[in-house]
């Protein structure tokens, strides 16, 4: 199934692993990493994982959490140096809940019809990209006659709290507020507190100083010249809602403290059972039936896809059986979003029959 849906949907390699009980019970690699010098990827390839990368995100804000630094229900005005309103609505506050359970009333804005978010898609893959800071830009997204800020696009017209819409810039905030609460860069409160801790150590949010031996090159599939265009790798100024790289075999590491009652494969304590259960449960249910904390919610599964230029990620795990699955690969464009979606209900639907692969 899995190398029909690769071709189908145009992606030049994969790595597929699944983990049960802290063991490795199906690991295999598809394709090629890189088309030009036609590396084959390993467990230990790193690729961009688009928005699966939101689920360490959503971590690093528990992180604080459980430090005492934050309380999810409080307004994010309490953390910023600038007030965050969605102009509709002064008066209500937007929580921290909020924007991890994709209800906070902050849009990306239209892809079709351009926005100050969806326009900075424009420039990846051409060599003079050079993202700006984080704070740059979601400073300039929420304040009212800078750069960025647009009313129409960048809030949608719902009360905060009362409709789900998908929320890349939330995310953005959410890093942002990471910094400003710890004192630190959010790619570094993350190696501190997550990455190293689960002996991830090669994953990272930045391109810099990348390693690109071993690193999943994203390819755009082009229809008209059947072919691959070569993106390269990029992070987008608001890195924290998709900018990842990590492998299979590392991101096993932090998909096993959800099924494992918060504890690392060596049992050693990383998140508080009661702060898992919290992540895995719907949070807004009469609006939005599916989303946890950053997790969406499918019976006893929880999952999270990623799809970025160049990138398609998925990830599910069930922690009542604990077990969890994992696929990264280096494709995108318009056939890839058709393929992969055929292929994500049929991986669903497998799942639901049968759990996840065995080799045994």
């Amino acid at each position: 199934m899995l190398s029909q849906y690769m071709e189908a949907a145009k992606l030049p390699g994969a790595s597929v692993l699944v983990f049960k009980e802290g063991e490795i019970v199906f690991s295999k690699q598809y394709g090629r990493a890189n088309l030009e010098s036609q590396t084959a990827p390993t467990q230990t390839t790193l690729y961009q994982v688009a928005s699966v990368s939101k689920l360490v995100t959503g971590t690093a804000v528990l992180k604080l959490y459980e430090q005492g630094k934050l309380k999810l229900d409080d307004d994010i005005n309490q953390y910023l140096p600038f007030a965050v309103r969605n102009p509709h609505f002064p008066d209500t506050p937007i929580t921290i809940r909020m924007l991890l359970s994709h209800v906070s009333s902050i849009s990306d804005g239209s892809f079709f019809l351009g926005s100050p978010y969806w326009d900075l898609y424009q420039d990846i893959g051409k060599k003079t990209f050079k993202p700006e800071a984080l704070a740059q830009f979601i400073e300039g997204y929420f304040t009212s006659r800078s750069e960025y800020y647009d009313q129409g696009n960048n809030f949608n017209t719902s009360k905060p709290g009362t409709q789900p819409e998908y929320s890349n810039v939330a995310y953005g905030l959410l890093g942002y507020l990471v910094e400003h609460v710890s004192g630190m860069p959010f790619y570094e409160f993350c190696k501190q507190e997550i990455f190293t801790p689960l002996e991830m150590q090669h994953t990272r949010w930045l391109s810099e100083n990348l390693e690109t031996s071993d690193v999943a090159v994203p390819y755009s599939y082009r229809l008209l010249n059947r072919n691959y265009q070569s993106i390269g790798t990029y992070e987008m100024p608001t890195y924290a809602d998709g900018g990842l790289k990590t492998s299979a075999i590392e991101f096993m590491r932090f998909l096993h403290i959800f099924v494992n009652d918060g504890k690392t494969i060596q049992g050693a304590p990383f998140l508080q059972p009661e702060t898992v259960d919290e992540m895995l449960t719907v949070q807004y249910p009469k609006i939005n039936k599916i989303s946890g904390l950053t997790w969406w919610v499918d019976d006893n599964k929880y999952i999270h896809g990623g799809s970025d230029p160049g990138v398609k990620a998925l990830v599910a795990i069930s922690k009542h059986e604990q077990w969890g699955f994992i696929f990264f690969a280096n494709g995108g464009g318009f056939r890839t979003e058709l393929g992969f979606e055929l292929f994500r209900d049929d991986l669903y639907d497998y799942l639901n029959r049968y759990g996840p692969p065995l080799n045994n």
